[in-house]
């Protein structure tokens, strides 16, 4: 900081001004990825070049130390021997939970599986009995519809030959009828020839 005295008129005035040191382009890169990560952008070289105003190459090679360096700092440090011990004995605790859960969870779904193999093969036998209910249903209708045609044929012959006989009986009737009236005629004739 620069503080310089200025007097005038009998007063004194103090200047002061802060000289600013011009930063580099290195530095204008650097600074740049760094505002850029601060609010959470992705470090680029074209990012970089676009918010500091340096050369590509430049920019390129703030993003790549910038990126570099964070891939460094994110590496995590292997754990401490006793935490890798605790953390092998819960992982053998879950380990073996999560396998005796497993074999329950597996003998439950296995005894369904079971029980639904019973239910199909009762379903089995009883369609396969049903089956056979309705193929003696069926052959039973079969016969009883040869049967009705049987005995259609039958009445079909009666109803025939019962018009054939009524056919003679009408006959039989018209030569009855007409032997009586031959008859009556005859009997008239003997009366009259018994009379003369």
């Amino acid at each position: 900081m620069l503080v310089t005295p200025v007097t005038g008129n009998g007063i004194t005035l103090v200047s002061v001004s802060n000289p600013v040191k011009e930063q580099t382009p290195e530095e204008r890169a650097v600074a740049a990825a760094e505002s850029l990560a601060a609010e959470g952008l992705t470090v680029t070289a074209r990012s970089v070049r676009d918010r500091s105003g340096v050369r590509m190459a430049i920019a390129s090679e703030a993003a790549r130390a910038w990126n570099e360096q964070q891939s460094k700092d994110d590496d995590v440090p292997e754990a401490p021997a006793a935490v890798q011990a605790r953390f092998a004995a819960l992982w053998r605790e879950a380990v073996t939970v999560a396998r005796a859960e497993f074999a329950e969870a597996r003998a439950g779904w296995e005894a369904k599986i079971a029980k639904a193999k019973e239910d199909a093969d009762a379903m089995a036998e009883d369609l396969g009995k049903v089956e056979d209910e309705r193929d003696k249903a069926l052959k039973a209708a079969s016969d009883a519809e040869q049967e009705v045609t049987t005995q259609r044929s039958r009445a079909d012959k009666a109803e025939g030959r019962a018009e054939t006989l009524e056919g003679e009986r009408d006959r039989l009737i018209g030569e009855r009828d007409g032997l009586l009236t031959t008859v009556a005629q005859l009997r008239d004739q003997l009366r009259s020839q018994d009379k003369d």
